[in-house]
């Protein structure tokens, strides 16, 4: 039991912190922060040599964007190791793809068709297969640690007061983030908790899509010469938060 308790409060804090914030969708805040520790533990330097996580990476690899993310840190040599065994697997799996390819007598065809079929064919999770099959390691983990967030964040406004009017008093989410939401909200029991959540959570997205796009009219308006000397109020970052709402944050993309 105190065990469920703490592990609710580690989620639970970082959430405080994000719905405290001015940002256009706090789960990208923490989301962020969770990619930024996977990618610190990947490259730690025990990871790298454990056996267990070598083993893993036979039915992984890491997406562009994550790729390119563990290649801006200084840590080379942990990248190194890594893309190594990535490389073997790959070659180990060519060359089993090669043998099974090779023609026999008069049923060559057959099994070149064959092994043509198992290379590109929808693989179980649990074989080993070339890297355009295989799911980003990076990838899978966050998205089931953001989705442990949100269920504790539906948990949240459910059971705690103040949790909600902070919840009220947000800006919405990323599109992404806010179907995610949804989509979980089904772990609300309560069938009349899940209509509320739901009216107010779209209330807020809605509304804050409007704000937003009265925003950027304003900005855009600021192009004319005519309203040059008029002032930017809240207008001067509107298009990066409004392709925030849009996309997630992508401010810290390559």
């Amino acid at each position: 039991m105190r065990r469920c308790l703490m592990k609710e409060e580690i989620f639970a804090i970082p959430l405080w912190d994000a719905f405290r914030k001015d940002t256009e969708c706090p789960l990208c805040a923490i989301q962020m922060d969770v990619e930024k520790r996977y990618i610190e533990s990947v490259l730690d330097g025990e990871t790298v040599m454990d056996g267990e996580f070598n083993n893993k990476l036979k039915n992984y690899t890491f997406c562009e964007k994550h790729f390119r993310k563990l290649f801006e840190y200084p840590d080379k040599l942990g990248l190194a190791l890594i893309v190594e065994k990535l490389l073997t697997y790959e070659m180990k799996y060519l060359e089993q793809i090669k043998r099974e390819s090779k023609p026999d007598c008069s049923f060559g065809f057959q099994i070149i068709r064959k092994a043509r079929d198992k290379m590109f064919r929808k693989r179980n999770s649990n074989e080993r297969n070339l890297s355009t099959d295989k799911q980003c390691y990076l990838c899978k983990h966050i998205e089931e640690t953001m989705s442990v967030y949100i269920e504790t964040l539906i948990n949240l406004w459910e059971k705690n007061k103040e949790f909600r009017t902070l919840y009220e008093s947000s800006k919405g989410y990323c599109h992404r983030h806010f179907h995610s939401v949804i989509n979980l909200s089904n772990k609300l029991v309560d069938k009349l908790a899940k209509e509320k959540f739901l009216d107010l959570s779209f209330k807020i997205q809605q509304e804050n899509m409007r704000r937003l796009n009265e925003e950027l009219k304003w900005f855009i308006k600021k192009f004319d010469y005519r309203f040059a000397s008029e002032p930017w109020k809240t207008s001067k970052d509107s298009l990066s938060r409004s392709i925030i709402k849009i996309t997630g944050n992508f401010t810290d993309r390559v």
